[in-house]
């Protein structure tokens, strides 16, 4: 089952989404075939990882490099809140192994870029929807409309 958090959360979270769309997508389509994966800052700036899995269907961070880019963003004062990685010929839907690494890491927030949009995923007992937006520009601002 999967539910939705309140309005604000949804939208702060879209925000930052939109804040860093354009470097998630150079970062996805650099990666291509491969999933990219990679931190986003409060901020909205984004900080790429390497995919060590070399997978289309999978990533895999070493920790040691994970804490390193912690270390580097919170020196620079780059605040890191949320994973996000691509789903290079999918949805931007969770996968069972998405469920299985959020479960882990129970409340924090992914970011998955997909086929189809980005979307915000948590953890919290159950999976919760935390906002989508398009991959272009445009698209949301005709839905403004």
């Amino acid at each position: 089952m999967t539910s939705t958090v309140d309005t604000a959360t949804t939208e702060a979270i879209e925000v930052l989404m939109a804040a860093g769309r354009a470097d998630m997508i150079r970062h996805r389509n650099e990666a291509y075939p491969e999933e990219a994966v990679g931190i986003i800052c409060a901020d909205g700036s984004t900080y790429p990882l390497i995919n060590q899995a070399r997978s289309a269907h999978r990533f895999e961070v070493s920790q040691v490099f994970v804490v390193e880019a912690i270390k580097a963003l919170n020196e620079a004062k780059r605040f890191p809140v949320a994973v996000y990685h691509s789903h290079p010929e999918s949805s931007s839907g969770p996968s069972a192994r998405d469920v299985s690494l959020m479960q882990a890491m129970n409340g924090a927030l992914s970011i998955i870029v997909g086929i189809d949009g980005i979307t915000g995923w948590a953890w919290d007992g159950e999976l919760i929807s935390m906002g989508w937006i398009s991959l272009t520009v445009e698209d949301d601002e005709e839905e403004e409309e």
